[in-house]
């Protein structure tokens, strides 16, 4: 890929992936004074027809341990890009990013979606980097009161952002940025998607990393001889990542019936009664499989994982070990 195709593709997405998702390379000078009590309002605003959600409490990562340690050995490159940030966009990750949402949908090709920034932004800054950065001037919309610009590359407009608010900025294509939009704008909204939306119900907005989706479609197409026994029958999935002093992780899975998770849970025992007879000969992996627990409730089961931060950075530290 040349200079002019990254530095497009990624300008109009750059406050998201670049200042949240990859925000491990920006430094946060003070704890977070409260994680979000509910879900940002921008979680309604996504299709009805999303397939799959996720969502990440900037604010609590930033907070959090693992992300102290990596701002505590690469200080100074963090100076560094943050300053650039600041300066070329007028967003502060330290201040101006406090959730990010992301949602597809499975008419969607590869690649199209949206993502949501919840936080301050300067519209202005904003688009004079896109206009900078791109070397092309952004083509500017106005759909149903909303500004959106968009990044002309090899005569197509592929990604934009929508300037929703003061406070939230959409990012991707254009016919996913109409679709946010026309939800604000009073059309049926992920509330009306009875699978998602009960699953959105269930989750705490004080995670730090969560995801939802409705895989049914997709999975109700596997071989009846698929490696893993009723995988056709699972109906909705969703999960939780923490990064405190260990990382703490739960996975949901609906089954159509008892009968079904029951087997989907099995066959996530088998591969943990895996893990234990390879830990007979590696302490280490052996203290990793402890930390997996599998638990089933009528249609539903849980994999619960729980691992300590030391223990993972001693296995990367072996693994590099051998290596050399």
């Amino acid at each position: 890929m040349n200079r002019r195709k990254f530095v497009v593709t990624s300008a109009v997405s750059m406050l998201v992936i670049t200042i949240a998702v990859v925000g491990l390379a920006f430094y946060w000078d003070f704890a977070a004074k409260a994680f979000v009590r509910d879900l940002p309002s921008a979680v309604h605003y996504l299709p009805a027809d999303s397939q799959a959600v996720f969502g990440m409490n900037v604010q609590a990562f930033v907070a959090s341990p693992i992300y102290a340690q990596f701002v505590q050995k690469h200080e100074q490159e963090i100076a560094t890009d943050l300053s650039q940030v600041i300066a070329q966009t007028g967003v502060d990750p330290r201040r101006d990013i406090s959730y990010i949402i992301a949602a597809g949908r499975p008419s969607q090709q590869k690649g199209a979606g949206v993502v949501i920034a919840v936080g301050t932004f300067n519209q202005a800054s904003i688009t004079s980097f896109i206009e900078i950065e791109s070397k092309v001037t952004p083509i500017k919309l106005i759909y149903k009161g909303v500004t959106v610009l968009m990044v002309p590359e090899a005569n197509k407009l592929e990604k934009g952002i929508a300037f929703l608010s003061s406070s939230e900025i959409a990012l991707g294509d254009l016919e996913s940025l109409h679709a946010v939009i026309d939800v604000r704008s009073g059309a049926p909204g992920i509330d009306s998607n009875a699978t998602l939306s009960s699953l959105l119900a269930r989750l705490n907005p004080g995670e730090m990393f969560w995801f939802a989706g409705d895989p049914a479609s997709v999975l109700s197409k596997a071989p009846a001889n698929a490696p893993i026994p009723a995988l056709s029958s699972i109906q909705s999935i969703f999960g939780t990542l923490n990064l405190t002093t260990a990382v703490n992780g739960k996975i949901t899975v609906t089954a159509k019936d008892d009968t079904s998770a029951g087997q989907l849970a099995d066959f996530a025992r088998g591969l943990v009664a895996l893990g234990n007879l390879a830990g007979a000969q590696n302490p280490d992996l052996a203290a990793l499989v402890r930390g997996v627990q599998i638990t089933q409730r009528a249609n539903e089961f849980d994999v619960s994982v729980t691992i300590p931060l030391d223990l993972l950075q001693k296995m990367e530290t072996a693994k590099a070990r051998i290596k050399k």
